[in-house]
């Protein structure tokens, strides 16, 4: 069978942003292919419970995930996994774009970047494998399952303050665990945490990550004087930041703020004509419905682009 390789719109990416795109871009007509590097779902795949996403008091990250990937292949989009987008040229000024891929040279009028952004990770042993188990990389998601439990935090920067302060309210004890004698966050937020229950343990970095199937306790090694101890917890929350997969988009020209996180108008249109972003991978609040709502304002404006030119192009036509 011949790979299809002519289409109106290409989202890049399958998290809530991509798949939201892909449903609105095909429910307004348009040819749409929906492409993503590993499987869809995105990071919100990976939550053991979310309570925040409105229509489910409770539901398991990947069972939303399973949800919206239905949706999409019932609206006609279709989907490309495994599958990198390994460039991206255009033809012209004001041409089509052309994505290649292992499986051939894809053409779009418009594009769509949701490409996601990924955690910062400690890269220590049981970090990987108790993700969902006990591992989290997001308080506002997975707070309220750790309710009456003791809690870490990793980081000192403003979103390791931040999710601190807010598990303060929801958990029963938590522990905030910076490398440095002093935290990288704003003075209004130390000026908070200093106030609050949250206990603060200096000078020290996680060296392992222990449980059977869910987390139990934190190998803890202080930096200054190479004494090892054991934290027991029931959570360990990673925040040490996000960065931003932007890559692909800067390649093409596509504007960035200095965290790498693509910056976008009230449109999600890009600094590049036909080029629009939307997601974890912009500069906004990383929540599903967030993203959700940036993939459908997104496939509206490619929407209203690819018919202009389109428009355009037969009205050139017209004149010959």
């Amino acid at each position: 069978m011949t790979e299809e390789l002519d289409w109106e719109l290409v989202v890049i990416g399958g998290g809530p942003a991509g798949m939201t795109a892909a449903i609105y871009g095909a429910r307004y007509g348009l040819k749409t292919l929906l492409i993503e590097g590993k499987v869809l779902g995105g990071a919100q795949a990976t939550s053991p419970g979310i309570e925040n996403y409105p229509g489910y008091t409770f539901i398991v990250g990947i069972d939303l995930a399973t949800k919206m990937k239905e949706q999409v292949k019932k609206v006609g989009a279709n989907i490309k996994e495994i599958t990198d987008v390994r460039s991206i040229e255009r033809e012209g000024e004001d041409g089509d774009f052309l994505l290649d891929t292992r499986r051939g040279i894809y053409r779009a009028k418009a594009i769509i970047v949701a490409t996601g952004g990924g955690h910062r990770h400690l890269n220590v042993p049981g970090e990987e494998i108790l993700t969902g188990r006990g591992v989290s990389f997001c308080a506002t998601c997975d707070g309220p399952l750790f309710r009456d439990k003791t809690v870490a935090v990793v980081g000192g920067g403003n979103t390791a303050v931040t999710e601190a302060l807010y598990l303060a309210e929801v958990t029963k004890k938590v522990y905030l665990i910076h490398r440095r004698d002093e935290l990288r966050a704003e003075k209004i937020l130390q000026d908070y945490v200093f106030k609050s229950d949250v206990e603060i343990l200096w000078d020290s970095v996680v060296k392992e990550i222990n449980g059977d199937n869910l987390v139990n306790a934190l190998v803890l090694e202080n930096v200054k004087t190479g004494e090892q101890t054991t934290l027991e917890i029931e959570g360990a929350f990673i925040a040490l930041g996000s960065k931003p997969e932007s890559s692909l988009a800067k390649s093409i020209g596509v504007e960035t703020n200095e965290r790498g996180e693509v910056l976008v108008d009230a449109k999600q249109a890009t600094n590049i004509p036909g080029v629009y972003a939307a997601g974890d991978v912009v500069e906004s609040m990383k929540q599903i419905a967030v993203a959700v709502g940036h993939g459908a304002i997104a496939a509206d404006s490619a929407y209203a682009y690819v018919r202009k030119i389109q428009r355009g192009q037969e009205g050139k036509r017209g004149f010959a």
